[in-house]
């Protein structure tokens, strides 16, 4: 394996794990044991990695930082207080809904274009933007579901549709996040 592969597999590999962190929530009580703070910290040194590949990839960075630190204050403020804190203001929790959507929307921008840069990738690269614009659109009605006049019983009929539907979203992502990490060949082929 060359070793700029190797760093490039590592790097997917990082944002494959830190995704999953992001999607899952294992909860003990009301804690989470897989916290999200740790797949944003797998992400930003992934994107370190890849700033050769992916011109555009380290102006994530910043964002990355701050949705990291927001999920590690809500994760202390549960496990110190058991209540999160960024919830409680609604301009806050705007804000980090608002970049959380930009951020991944982006992240997935940059590795279907790095998909589409190899040789079979781009099937690849196309479901990653198919999944990115899933994603964004869901995000997006789930948060517009909470100010909707609409029944209880509707609502939660609406809610469940798109749970179910991020779910297979966040199933193809992380199944074609690490079908990239396989794009980088660990061995050079022998002739």
């Amino acid at each position: 394996m060359t070793e700029h592969n190797a760093l490039i597999r590592k790097a997917l590999g990082n944002i494959a794990w830190g995704n999953l962190l992001i999607l899952l929530d294992v909860n003990l009580g009301r804690l989470d044991v897989l916290p999200n703070w740790v797949g944003y910290l797998l992400i930003f040194y992934a994107i370190g990695y890849l700033a050769d590949e992916v011109r555009d990839l380290p102006l994530l960075k910043p964002f990355c930082v701050l949705l990291g630190a927001a999920e590690l204050l809500d994760w202390l403020a549960v496990f110190l207080a058991g209540e999160p804190l960024t919830g409680q203001f609604f301009l806050v929790n705007a804000l980090i809904v608002c970049v959380s959507l930009y951020f991944h929307f982006q992240l997935l921008t940059d590795l279907a274009g790095l998909a589409g840069r190899q040789a079979e990738g781009e099937p690849l690269a196309r479901r990653l933007r198919v999944c990115r614009n899933v994603a964004a659109v869901n995000r997006v009605l789930m948060t517009a579901l909470g100010y909707c006049p609409f029944s209880e019983g509707t609502a939660t009929a609406l809610a469940l549709l798109l749970l179910l539907a991020a779910l297979a979203v966040a199933i193809v992502t992380a199944h074609d996040l690490f079908a990239l990490r396989r794009c980088f060949p660990e061995a050079e082929p022998q002739e």
